[in-house]
């Protein structure tokens, strides 16, 4: 029940006191995952982990949950264009 009331904060308040549900707070630090992979890497990036997650379906047991999750990883770093790891580093290769 908190995470309800957490989530309900996040919403302002009408003129007449009710929660605005249609215009939720926007962050404050901006996008909270900004494209930082270049258009040539994130081609690269959604192939590949396209195919690792072919494999990993078509394969059993531990190994194909484990291509299955890496090819996942590299499909949604391919198409949102983030990289948690290069955001740690402060890498940027969009520019």
């Amino acid at each position: 029940m908190a995470t309800t009331a957490s989530r309900i904060k996040d919403y302002p308040r009408t003129r007449q006191g009710v929660r605005n549900l249609d215009q939720p707070r926007q962050l404050r630090g901006g996008n909270p995952m900004p494209v930082n992979v270049g258009p040539d890497e994130r081609m690269i990036s959604a192939l590949g982990g396209g195919a690792l997650t072919a494999l990993g379906l078509a394969s059993r047991g531990w190994l194909g949950l484990g291509l299955l999750f890496a090819g996942g990883s590299l499909l949604v770093r391919g198409l949102s264009g983030h990289c948690t790891v290069n955001q740690a580093i402060g890498r940027n290769t969009a520019r």
